[in-house]
């Protein structure tokens, strides 16, 4: 009895008390073992992304300069206002917007604003006027801030987007498109995204979706950034030095808010060669990838987005730099834990010549606005002169010294942190061309002729697109990317065809009664052009004599085929064998390539205008040949074709072009077996033609008119008005400002064509050269001392050199005591009836060199709507007045027609 009395009191309540404790401190020891040693990394991490942050230090942009060292693009000291999200301003962070908020707002400073998302009205708006570019990125915009998920939730079993078909993802974008946008704001100001309606109504009872807007900025700003790592997000840039010293007295009171300095880029001249600079921009959704692969931070950083800050962005971008520190809860720095020091990017000195460029951009601007004022020349409308260009070249490097495309832009729109205004982003991506044409004064029915509603965007009632390019595009490199009929500027390329041919000499006449009788006997009028008599070459180019040149086109033809002309003017950059032959002018920048007539590319052409007419016979059911009363066929791409019939559409059309560019006739038989199946499959598989009644005959005059415009299109591009049109300048031929400048270079230089640059050399931040352009040629002509004298003798006629009185004599003629100058003007015309019923006149062209006797600088200048040819010589003669300034002077010229000092033009404001 005494022994089981003793084993009883081994098991008391104090020895199960010990066990129960033993127990406990195990357990909570081996959840300490595996909370610091097992998971110690993993805490030790997470605790990181609160207390640990990155500041960073933006290496500044390199500068680019003028040849001779003006800065036209650098960087200066800007103030901005960050948020840094830790475990306090978090909390606190409706409270702290509130009053940052009313600080801006006190100041007369602006949020930081590239939210695409816009409200009042809601839509959404991209810096894009391409309405494919528009949808991808409004897609990526969805995307980002996860709107899919509901959708893959309900319609694809919460699959995620990477494991579905390209059906089902075709199908998730359309879902995607389909949220408005005032239905994707309420998403993301609901708890379960940003919760800042919630958070915005703790601390304000009456707000507006502006104040709400405000806020989701910053929210969206913080979740944006933090894909690529935990660092301050902007609140507002560019801030006043006032506002940022109020920010530094009141930090105390602002958890997460900062005050910092950062290097901003900017154009001291402003608009000044923007179409050369170009602009930076922040990296758009759809790069992101590219630019990260690069160590960018996508979230934050410029690139260059055209011109030369997009071309040598490797080269221009620095190193960025900052610093990794500890912070505590209110976002304030408590020590710094590893550096890396920032490095300024390489700097590129141009060809440019900031005065000579700000002379051809004043000149050009000048007469543009004289033009408009005029309202009228020659009977011609000039009302709507607001675009032009001006390039202007070294002719014996192909260094340009000046290109001008009017309008111009101001690149620190686009520099500027705080993001484009609603103005500017309706202005440079999302004019309203129906209010614009309002103003101008048409009637209803004219804008809908002329603007009509874009249909490539599903649903759209209210965007227009410029269907005649009758506005002018402010973004939009006239100088390197408009095509353009030459008009009479072409006419010395025909004249040195011809004498270096030998189908003309310097005794050659023509008896120009302003007509030329073409291979049908029948004479071309030239109504507007006055008899000139007995010309020879030297005359013509003075009289600017379409007979004449007509007549040079017509005997190159007889003698050397429809191509002999093109093969002169390839060798001057205007155009290029279709062989294998490079238009390129060489340039650094992206340009257009035009083309001469040559029966290929007329081919190419008539495949495209041919294939038009027969479309718009098919879908009238009738041509003008009297073939109609058939059942019509519809080949347009419609809005809701389906694949398939999108497929056969395209199969029909493709078929068409390619006829017509093989230039071979083929039998009627084998156009019947072509193309009767095809209309026919068209016919079974689209159903607006269920239920109709399309018997053989119909279709046969379907087939019918289709292979007859075929042969008709491959019959014209052999025809000899092709060449004889060419020879003036008119025709398919069509050239850059550029390509015209560096033709006209090298006549003036005896016929060397150098690759045109506008890269003089590259230095790193302590100015050593890191590489320097060498004038390379492209090619050397053969033209004869004797051929060549005649040509630009007949230029000099032109501007009134030794007292002719040319078409450019009113203009230079007084200039030319001074300095002589040689040249060429021309009038180039498209349509006549189109322009008059848009309000559009014909192409005002000059090009020529100066010195006459001893070239050094070469000229090409457009005005669109000038009307005359001898408008462009006025800025032809600014340009010289910038060029040869200083010997003006010297000589006591003082009959300057613009301001030549630069230092009077300053940055836009």
């Amino acid at each position: 009895m005494i022994k089981n009395k003793k084993r009883k009191k081994i098991f008391n309540r104090y020895s199960v008390l010990i066990i129960v404790m033993l127990m406990a401190f195990s357990a909570i020891g081996v959840r300490l073992f595996n909370l610091q040693v097992v998971q110690g990394t993993y805490y030790s991490e997470k605790a990181n992304t609160k207390s640990h942050k990155l500041i960073p230090e933006e290496g500044p942009r390199g500068a680019i300069t003028d040849k001779n060292g003006i800065k036209l693009a650098t960087n200066k000291q800007s103030y901005e206002v960050t948020f840094m999200d830790t475990e306090d301003s978090e909390k606190q962070f409706f409270q702290t917007m509130a009053k940052v908020f009313g600080i801006l707002d006190e100041n007369n400073e602006k949020q930081d604003d590239s939210f695409a998302l816009k409200v009042n009205p809601y839509r959404f708006e991209f810096n894009t006027s391409d309405a494919k570019s528009i949808q991808t990125l409004q897609l990526r915009f969805l995307k980002d801030r996860s709107l899919e998920d509901s959708i893959l939730k309900k319609q694809f079993d919460s699959k995620k987007e990477a494991d579905l078909t390209d059906a089902e993802k075709s199908k998730l974008n359309a879902e995607l498109l389909k949220l408005t946008p005032e239905e994707v704001f309420n998403t993301l100001i609901d708890d379960k995204h940003y919760g800042v309606k919630s958070g915005v109504s703790k601390i304000k009872s009456n707000y507006t979706v502006e104040d709400l807007r405000r806020y989701l900025l910053v929210k969206d700003a913080i979740k944006m950034n933090s894909f690529s790592g935990y660092k301050p997000v902007p609140i507002s840039s560019n801030v006043k030095k006032d506002t940022y010293l109020v920010f530094l007295q009141r930090i105390s009171e602002l958890p997460g808010v900062n005050a910092d300095i950062q290097p901003m880029r900017y154009y001291p001249y402003g608009t000044l060669a923007s179409s050369v600079l170009g602009y930076i921009n922040k990296i758009s959704s759809t790069d992101q990838q590219k630019y990260s692969e690069k160590g960018y931070d996508v979230s934050s950083d410029y690139v260059g987005a055209s011109g030369i800050e997009a071309v040598y962005e490797d080269r221009l971008r620095g190193a960025n730099g900052g610093d990794i520190v500890q912070i505590d809860k209110q976002g304030r720095i408590t020590s710094n834990l590893a550096s890396r020091e920032s490095y300024p990017g390489q700097n590129v000195q141009l060809t440019i010549d900031a005065n000579v460029q700000y002379a051809a951009e004043q000149a050009l601007q000048n007469r543009m606005n004289y033009l408009q004022q005029t309202g009228t020349v020659w009977n011609q409308s000039t009302r709507n002169a607001t675009r032009g260009a001006a390039v202007v070249i070294d002719v014996h490097t192909g260094g340009i010294l000046a290109l001008a495309s009017t309008p111009s832009f101001n690149p620190n729109d686009f520099a500027n942190p705080s993001g484009l205004t609603e103005e500017q982003v309706e202005k440079y991506f999302s004019p309203d061309f129906q209010k614009m044409a309002k103003d101008r004064g048409m009637s209803q029915d004219l804008i809908n002729f002329m603007f009509p509603v874009d249909s490539s965007i599903k649903g759209n009632t209210t965007k227009r697109v410029d269907k005649y390019d009758f506005f002018p595009k402010y973004l939009y490199n006239y100088a390197t990317m408009s095509l353009l009929p030459p008009g009479s500027t072409f006419k010395p390329l025909t004249a040195i065809a011809g004498l270096q041919s030998g189908v003309i000499n310097s005794t050659s006449t023509v008896n120009d009664q302003a007509f030329f009788t073409g291979d049908d006997g029948k004479p071309i009028l030239f109504p507007s052009e006055k008899a000139n008599g007995i010309v020879n070459v030297v005359s013509a180019l003075g009289y600017s004599s379409n007979p004449f040149f007509m007549n040079v086109g017509k005997l190159l033809k007889d003698q050397y085929g429809n191509d002999a002309l093109a093969k002169y003017a390839w060798q001057f950059g205007l155009g290029a064998d279709p062989n294998g032959g490079n238009a390129s002018t060489g340039i650094e920048i992206p340009e257009n390539f035009g083309q001469v007539y040559n029966v290929i590319s007329k081919r190419n052409v008539n495949s495209v205008q041919f294939l038009l007419n027969i479309i718009d016979y098919l879908n009238k059911g009738s041509n003008d040949k009297g073939i109609d009363n058939f059942q019509t066929i519809d080949l347009y791409d419609r809005v809701d074709d389906s694949k398939k019939v999108l497929e056969i559409k395209g199969k029909i059309k493709d078929s068409i072009k390619t006829a017509i560019k093989s230039g071979k006739i083929d039998s009627d038989k084998n156009y019947i077996n072509l193309y009767t199946p095809l209309f026919k499959e068209l016919i079974d598989t689209d159903p607006k033609y269920k239920g109709k009644n399309y018997s053989d005959k119909d279709i046969n005059k379907i087939v019918t008119i289709t292979y007859s415009e075929i042969k008709n299109a491959i019959n014209d591009s052999n025809l000899g008005y092709n060449i004889y049109n060419a020879s003036i300048g008119q025709g398919i031929n069509a050239f850059t400002p550029l390509q015209m400048a560096s033709y006209v270079s090298t006549i003036a230089n005896g016929g060397t064509r150098y690759k045109v640059h506008l890269l003089d050399k590259i230095t790193d931040a302590d100015g050593n050269v890191l590489t320097e352009t060498k004038p390379e040629a492209l090619d050397k002509i053969n033209i004869s001392v004797e051929n060549r004298n005649l040509v630009m003798k007949g230029m000099e006629n032109v501007t009134g050199t030794g007292g002719a009185a040319g078409t450019a004599a009113d203009a230079l003629g007084s200039f030319n005591n001074y300095i002589p100058s040689a040249g060429k003007t021309g009038t180039a015309q498209v349509n006549s009836d189109i322009q008059n019923k848009i309000g559009r006149s014909d192409y005002a062209w000059f090009v020529g060199y100066a010195p006459a006797d001893n070239p050094q600088i070469a000229v090409a200048v457009v005005i669109f709507d000038g009307a005359l040819g001898s408008q462009s010589a006025y800025v032809a003669r600014g340009i010289y007045e910038g060029y040869f300034k200083d010997e003006l002077i010297k000589k006591n010229y003082n009959n300057f027609s613009i301001e030549t000092d630069l230092n009077k033009k300053t940055a836009d404001k």
